[in-house]
């Protein structure tokens, strides 16, 4: 007797082919309760399709949909991208935070604007309703995947062309899911606790520190730093983000443009709304010194979730996944921060990239 167990549609279309290969016997189809499951792993990721991960009915938007319909979806969500469809819901572009700062429907990155809608009414006002379709400003052909590629494959995929985000389609290109960097770190958390194998076959994420691919260079501020030096920092940082450490350089609290403004008091907000949308300059940096009164600590979210540097990349990887931390910071046995360890390293870690080869 043979078992298969799969989705039903996919069982039921094996079903029809083998019954034409049979002269006789019996095939029996039904349901089961599936309570523990463990894929195998090739390399650091789970052996599994693409389809089996992926984010099902993905929004989208149409080639005629209008930009700043895009910019008002997009505010709501925490990525900056969407999949561009036909009539037939076949994948033809991608649109996103870069084609609109081109094409000059924002003005600044998606981020600030989602900082801004802090402010009541301020961003979707200064948007301009007559600025383009879609069309206008897709990027095409879309990088897109077939559903049934191995995830290993698809993760090669993003890493090889730095995306956070691919359409997954069907035989026909028709749109029929989203894989996301998060989904695949997830597939490996989850795989990873329900893993079965022996320990003796430990993957690339158990062999290399979460030393070995974090990024050293932290933005960083003292608890007492004036308002003034947090925002200055913030701007000089790409990732829009900078850690707070006290006298001992252990991290007490992280801060975002989010928390500046959230935290600031309401009469300081629209000035520093500005600051974070101007480039900063001397002038700007002295009137700031003189009007904003309050530090780092009065800002900062806390407390900080951490991971050590001698910890296995999986247990960062873990961490990133189930408390969906995108830069948590690394400290070293005595609780200093010693880096932080993004996403995009710990998928590098999981492909067994090495610095070399991600810098190729």
């Amino acid at each position: 007797m043979i078992t298969v167990i799969d989705l039903p549609d996919r069982v039921e279309r094996l079903a029809a082919e083998v019954a034409g290969m049979l002269s006789g016997g019996t095939i029996v189809l039904e349901d089961v309760e599936v309570h523990f499951y463990s894929a195998s792993f090739r390399g650091g990721l789970p052996d599994v399709a693409v389809r089996d991960v992926m984010s099902r009915a993905p929004e989208f938007v149409t080639p005629d949909t209008p930009l700043v319909e895009v910019v008002r979806r997009l505010l709501k969500r925490d990525y900056t991208v969407l999949p561009v469809v036909d009539a037939e819901h076949r994948v033809v572009g991608i649109v996103g935070d870069q084609d609109l700062l081109s094409r000059g429907v924002i003005s600044e990155s998606l981020y600030i604007h989602r900082v801004a809608a802090e402010v009541p009414g301020d961003t979707l006002d200064r948007l301009k309703s007559n600025v383009g379709v879609v069309r206008d400003a897709m990027a095409t052909p879309a990088i897109t995947v077939h559903e049934s590629t191995r995830l290993p494959e698809a993760a090669r995929l993003m890493h090889d062309r730095h995306l956070k985000r691919l359409p997954v389609v069907d035989d026909a290109d028709r749109l029929v899911g989203v894989l996301g960097r998060l989904d695949i770190l997830s597939s490996i958390a989850t795989g990873y606790a329900r893993r079965t194998a022996p320990r003796s076959a430990r993957l690339p994420q158990e062999h290399r520190t979460v030393g070995e691919i974090m990024e050293r260079d932290v933005p960083t501020v003292g608890q007492t730093a004036p308002l003034a030096d947090v925002v200055e920092r913030l701007l000089d940082s790409t990732v829009h983000e900078v850690v707070v450490v006290d006298d001992q350089a252990r991290p007490v609290g992280i801060i975002t443009s989010a928390n500046v403004l959230v935290r600031a008091d309401p009469s300081e907000r629209p000035g520093l709304l500005g600051l974070l949308r101007s480039r900063w300059n001397a002038e700007a940096k002295r009137q700031v010194r003189r009007t904003y009164g309050q530090r780092a600590a009065d800002v900062m979210a806390s407390p900080v979730v951490t991971v050590r540097d001698s910890d296995p990349v999986i247990a960062a990887l873990t961490l990133s996944a189930t408390k969906h931390l995108k830069r948590p910071p690394v400290v070293d046995g005595q609780g200093r921060l010693v880096g932080v360890v993004g996403r995009p390293a710990l998928l590098a870690a999981s492909l067994d990239v090495t610095t070399s080869d991600a810098d190729a």
